[in-house]
C-alpha cells in the first residue's frame, strides 16, 4: 500500500543540475536525491512530484513536494529520516499527510520568487552562490516603476525560454516590487537588493529573463514603454539576458 506525505524543501541548488530527476550519467538532481532517500528509508521505489521545475544553480526555500511510498510513518519521524539520509545541501523542514489526489503543481494558487542582486563594481568573496552581482549603475526607482507595470495579468511570451508545452503564455502578477536588505551583523554578506515577484504560475526562465530586463531598464538600456510593450506583443525579441541562477529562489507555494 502507498501512503502520500507532503513535504516542504529547502535546497541550495549550486551543485545539483536543479530539480527534475535526469538520467544516472546526466549529474546530481534535487529530486534524485530525495527519490534516494525514499528508497532507503522505505526499502522500495519512492515517487516525487514537485510543485514546480527549479533550474541548475536556482535554490529553494520551500518547494512542496508530494512523495509517496510503501511506508508509513509518523510526519516528524519521516523528517528526521530523509535529513539523515540526504545531502546536508537539502534539507526537509516539514511533512504531513497527503493523499493520492493532492497535486503540487495543479493545485497551487501561487507562487512566490525571490532574486538576490548587488550592482557593487567588485562582489564580495563570500556572496557568488547566493547572490548576483550585476556591476553597473543602476536606476532603482524606474525598475520599481516597471515591477508596478508587471502587476496584473500579461503575456509573457518574450519572457520564456523553449521547454515543456504549455497551454497558454499569459500569467497572473499579484505582487511585484524591490526591496533592499541592509547588511546584517554577520558581514560575510553585503548590502543587496531582492526583486520579489507573486503569481499564479511561471513560464521556464520567466523570472531571470525578467530580471534581466529590469537590470536594462534600470541602465538606460529600454524604456519604460518598450518594457510595457513587450508585455503585450507576441514574441519577438528579448528585452534582456537571462539573468544567472545563482540569484534566484523559490520562496513559497501557496495552496
Amino acid at each position: 500500500m502507498i501512503h502520500y506525505y507532503r513535504l516542504v524543501l529547502q535546497y541550495k541548488g549550486s551543485n545539483y543540475l536543479g530539480w527534475q530527476i535526469q538520467p544516472e550519467d546526466a549529474g546530481q538532481t534535487v529530486q534524485g536525491e530525495l527519490n534516494k532517500a525514499l528508497a532507503i528509508i522505505s526499502k522500495s521505489k519512492g515517487n516525487s512530484i514537485g510543485s514546480g521545475r527549479t533550474d541548475a544553480g536556482v535554490h529553494a526555500l520551500g518547494q512542496v513536494v508530494k512523495v509517496g511510498i510503501e511506508l508509513e510513518i509518523i510526519p516528524e519521524k519521516l523528517i528526521k529520516a530523509l535529513n539523515g539520509k540526504l545531502p546536508d545541501d537539502i534539507r526537509v523542514i516539514q511533512a504531513e499527510l497527503s493523499d493520492h489526489e493532492f497535486l503540487p503543481t495543479v493545485h497551487a494558487t501561487s507562487k512566490e520568487y525571490h532574486y538576490r542582486f548587488t550592482f557593487d563594481r567588485v562582489a564580495t568573496a563570500f556572496q557568488n552562490d547566493l547572490i548576483v552581482n550585476h556591476p553597473f549603475d543602476l536606476d532603482l526607482e524606474k525598475m520599481r516603476k516597471a515591477c508596478k507595470i508587471l502587476v496584473g495579468e500579461h503575456d509573457f511570451s518574450n519572457y520564456f525560454c523553449e521547454g515543456t508545452e504549455v497551454a497558454s503564455n499569459v500569467r497572473k502578477i499579484f505582487e511585484c516590487e524591490i526591496l533592499e536588505v541592509p547588511q546584517g551583523q554577520w558581514e560575510m554578506l553585503p548590502s543587496h537588493y531582492v526583486f520579489k515577484i507573486i503569481g499564479n504560475g511561471f513560464l521556464k526562465q520567466m523570472v531571470r529573463l525578467l530580471m534581466g530586463a529590469l537590470w536594462n531598464v534600470g541602465r538606460g538600456k529600454i524604456t519604460l514603454e518598450e518594457f510595457q510593450s513587450s508585455l503585450k506583443a507576441k514574441k519577438s525579441h528579448r528585452m534582456g539576458p537571462v539573468a544567472p541562477p545563482n540569484g534566484l529562489y523559490m520562496v513559497r507555494v501557496n495552496y
